[in-house]
């Protein structure tokens, strides 16, 4: 079964799951006067959006600038490969607007080490650079391989003790013992509180007990992941919207919400739909994606 679909999605409904209990810990019941909403995709550069979102004659090397006209986030997974130098991450800040968001994931030389307790110096320096993005720093996240169980608990709040500098992170747990281990997540779980850490809420239709709904300070990362445009991304897209806004009114002062599907020509009608959905709940409005042309009619219902 693929990590973000599953084909018996036709002859399933999927829902998202209820709240954690201990939530309550941290969103204390009283709304920000100011959320801060990030709505993304985890790539820019994609030729299916020239004439449709980009410009008809838009050049790949602006397409960060022309991304950045229509979303205020990005899941920056060129990070995942490679530290960028800080002429790189300049020249990337100066194509976005004040209030984008980049969200770098941290390398997979660290995240997929034998044993991550012995990367903190090259945490070190993967966090100096990023500092570089200043205001436009999001939420880093670190994406833990599937094979990285909760039997590894010990080493990874190790690992995270060790982090010296500030820094805003969201871990993603993949490997199944994380969610039968209620012991391990929830030791886990208080530490990131202790921390001011996240963890990351994946929602594919794959894998549905990284749905954890677990939330460890009042920042919300959601990865969603689109199942082949099935009717059930969009009922699970309106239950988020339900949710976020939920979530808001209780004392979540940040959000960041990341669409992935595979089909990457369709993905700002699917972004369309949560942010219309989410603005009819919300006093802060997410700006509406501009398409100049509707290259598919989507059958919700299909």
């Amino acid at each position: 079964m693929d990590f973000r679909k599953t084909k018996q999605c036709r002859h399933n409904r999927f829902y998202i799951t209820c709240d954690n209990v201990n939530n309550s810990l941290v969103l204390t019941g009283k709304g920000s006067n100011k959320p801060s909403v990030h709505l993304g995709f985890p790539i820019w550069s994609d030729k299916a959006w020239i004439g449709k979102i980009y410009p008809d004659d838009a050049q790949e090397k602006y397409f960060l600038r022309y991304y950045a006209q229509q979303f205020n986030s990005i899941e920056l997974n060129a990070t995942h490969y490679k530290i960028p130098s800080p002429t790189t991450i300049q020249r990337w800040k100066n194509m976005t607007t004040n209030n984008f968001k980049f969200c770098p994931k941290v390398p997979q030389v660290i995240s997929h080490a034998k044993d991550i307790t012995e990367m903190s110096a090259l945490m070190t320096e993967f966090i100096d650079a990023v500092i570089y993005f200043d205001n436009a720093l999001g939420t880093t996240f670190m994406q833990l391989p599937q094979h990285f169980g909760a039997n590894r608990l010990n080493e990874l709040i190790t690992f995270l003790g060790l982090i010296e500098k500030p820094l805003k992170l969201a871990v993603e747990l993949r490997h199944e013992s994380w969610f039968t281990d209620k012991q391990a997540f929830d030791e886990l779980s208080e530490f990131l509180m202790e921390c001011n850490h996240s963890l990351v809420i994946t929602d594919v239709a794959g894998r549905r007990d990284v749905l954890h709904q677990r939330l460890t300070n009042k920042t919300a990362f959601i990865r969603f992941g689109a199942n082949d445009l099935h009717a059930s991304d969009y009922t699970r897209l309106t239950e988020w919207a339900e949710r976020c806004s939920k979530w808001i009114e209780q004392g979540l002062e940040e959000l960041y919400f990341f669409i992935h599907t595979a089909d990457q020509s369709v993905a700002p009608e699917i972004a369309n739909h949560f942010i219309h959905e989410f603005n009819k709940l919300n006093r802060v409005k997410l700006k509406p994606v501009s398409i100049k042309q509707e290259s598919k009619q989507i059958d919700l219902f299909a």
